[in-house]
């Protein structure tokens, strides 16, 4: 079984939640034999989020410039970004988007009004059906607003769900998950594998196979893997695991993107 060759969601110090520097990431995936990497920093405008405020663009291009010096020769860095609630930040973002060369854009929810969805507390007064249909329909929202080329995480609730609820099934919500993957391929979007996901109780990426299947069904073709690390250790993470699941969905190839156009590679 051939590797994947690409890490399309990563962190550094430059987010807010991570020690790594990216010489140590870019080691890291070298190590793994990766061909290339994209280092997409947190960049959030919520005024509840930690992180508003913290990400310094021309640090990371910075960094970004010094580290295709270094490692040019044995990894391609990609320019990214990882951007929350872009339906309710689109202008910030279009400034941030306009203003520097990215090569690829996730966009996230992490806030359904004034709740975490990473934490416990997301599901405080809420069953696992009213939980989880605020969140994909807010979810359909940031994907008819577009403005970015994959979904994070698309089922990411599920990460602290999974203990709170005592289990989570991608069919139980078919309906609304379904409506955003249509949305996304109306819209030119695609999604992700995000392997960090499976680090967490609920042991399984985002999103699991039956969504996968949902998506390629539909007629979805964009798709990248990332590990969503935020340490060295988490590049690459249970890539196999991704790569099973992608054979299984019918998926023959994954994207990588340059200057926000995706690019498919056979696997």
């Amino acid at each position: 079984m051939a590797r994947i060759p690409h890490d399309y969601h990563m962190h550094t110090a430059l987010s807010y939640d991570s020690q790594a520097t990216m010489a140590a990431q870019c080691e890291a995936a070298i190590a793994l034999g990766l061909r290339e990497i994209c280092i997409t920093e947190h960049a959030d405008w919520e005024p509840l989020d930690e992180s508003v405020g913290f990400y310094q663009p021309d640090a990371y291009f910075a960094e970004l410039a010094a580290c295709r010096e270094r490692y040019g020769d044995r990894l391609t860095l990609r320019a990214g970004v990882e951007i929350g609630e872009l339906h309710r930040f689109g202008g910030e973002a279009a400034q941030l988007l306009d203003a520097y060369p990215y090569d690829f854009v996730i966009g996230s929810l992490h806030w359904v009004t004034d709740r975490l969805t990473l934490e416990p507390v997301y599901f405080e007064g809420w069953d696992a059906q009213a939980a989880y249909a605020a969140y994909f329909a807010e979810m359909l929202e940031v994907v008819r607003a577009g403005g970015f080329d994959v979904i994070g995480h698309i089922d990411v609730p599920k990460r602290a769900g999974f203990s709170v609820h005592g289990g989570y099934a991608s069919d139980d919500y078919a309906e609304p998950l379904r409506a955003v993957l249509r949305a996304a391929i109306e819209g030119g979007i695609g999604i992700e594998i995000n392997t960090g996901t499976a680090r967490r109780p609920v042991g399984e990426p985002s999103p699991d196979l039956p969504v996968l299947r949902w998506y390629r069904e539909l007629g979805g073709e964009i798709i990248t893997v990332g590990s969503d690390a935020h340490r060295p250790e988490h590049v690459g993470y249970r890539f196999d695991y991704a790569r099973e699941l992608l054979d299984a969905a019918g998926f023959t190839a994954v994207a990588c993107f340059a200057e926000r156009q995706p690019v498919f590679v056979d696997l």
